[in-house]
């Protein structure tokens, strides 16, 4: 790999560091999308050099996921099952996400790949499909939007002046929920009600850390 890299770099006429930088922003993020400004820098070289870094997201063990349709890039873990520990609501609203997004596309209310919604929908979704009379506090719901936002499932977050949390539902919302995800939300009934926290399985890796990381 280091030997692609010089000859990319020779041929491009770039410092090796501007190609390092871009996969080490995709690594950290996961997914960026090109109508971010400040990303779009790193996803043009990533989609103008896809095929470099295809080969070595494959060294990693990972798979690049190139859209230019709703021009987003992205990485994923490849043939292996990881899990993600999150608290019940935590998952649940993650869940409940993918049932949106899903809902945009059927009545083709997708705009640039986005479905724009609130939280208010969102906690109507998240109670109608488990039965929770409960509603997450707004400064919890913040902080779990703030989250979905970190890992680029969701974007354009903005409160009016009835406090509701209006924002985009990203594409990746897709790939990263696959279908045993999506399924578990079906299944909630099964989780017990005492347990603080539920990890689910898939192939998806996400990391949690503690270092803040612009999105």
């Amino acid at each position: 790999m280091l030997s692609d890299l010089k000859k990319l770099s020779e041929r491009q006429e770039k410092d090796p560091d501007h190609f390092r930088a871009a996969a080490a922003t995709l690594m950290t993020r996961q997914f960026i999308y090109y109508d971010m400004d400040k990303d779009r820098k790193t996803y043009l070289t990533l989609i103008n050099h896809a095929a470099y870094f295809e080969n070595l997201f494959d060294a990693l063990n990972h798979t690049f996921i190139l859209d230019q349709e709703v021009g987003m890039v992205g990485i994923l873990p490849r043939n292996r099952m990881t899990s993600l520990r999150l608290k019940k609501a935590e998952a649940l609203l993650l869940l409940t996400l993918r049932y949106l997004y899903e809902e945009a596309l059927e009545s083709f209310t997708i705009k640039n790949g986005n479905a724009y919604t609130s939280s208010e929908k969102l906690i109507a979704k998240y109670q109608f499909a488990t039965g929770a009379e409960e509603r997450p506090g707004l400064t919890e719901l913040r902080r779990m939007l703030a989250d979905f936002k970190r890992l680029g499932l969701i974007d354009d977050i903005q409160e009016n002046e009835s406090r509701t949390l209006d924002f985009c539902i990203r594409p990746a919302v897709r790939i990263v929920l696959n279908e045993s995800w999506f399924k578990t939300l079906e299944q909630h009934a099964g989780i017990s009600a005492e347990d603080e926290d539920v990890e689910f399985e898939g192939d998806v890796e996400i990391e949690e850390d503690e270092e803040e990381v612009d999105a």
